[in-house]
């Protein structure tokens, strides 16, 4: 067999996910883009568009530093704003709350 396309192998990646643990969450979605991302870029999956850069270590090791600071950037930023998101999510659970409750004293008030 040779080599996976990226599609196949993240397909086959979340499929096993799934039949372990019942279900694929958010997170091992992500986990397995970005997993697949890097083995693409690596030459390990299947790419007609393969590109040969020829640089040298220096700007090589430049570049995975910078690289890994993008991601752990990514990382915080996408932890925080799903922080945020839940945040909003009770705050417009409250509200909707109190707006019922405000509806049924006026419904009842009569």
């Amino acid at each position: 067999m040779g080599k996976l396309t990226f599609k196949e192998a993240v397909k086959l990646d979340l499929d096993s996910i799934k039949s372990v643990n019942g279900k694929v969450t958010q997170e091992a979605k992500e986990a397995s883009f970005a997993e697949h991302i890097l083995k693409e870029d690596l030459g390990e999956l299947k790419n007609d568009w393969l590109a040969v850069y020829s640089l040298d270590e220096d700007t090589r090791d430049r570049l995975i530093a910078h690289a890994r600071q993008d991601a752990a950037l990514a990382c915080a930023s996408s932890a925080n704003t799903k922080k945020e998101v839940k945040r909003l999510r009770r705050l417009v659970w409250f509200f909707g709350l109190i707006n019922l409750a405000m509806l049924l004293v006026l419904v009842f008030r009569r």
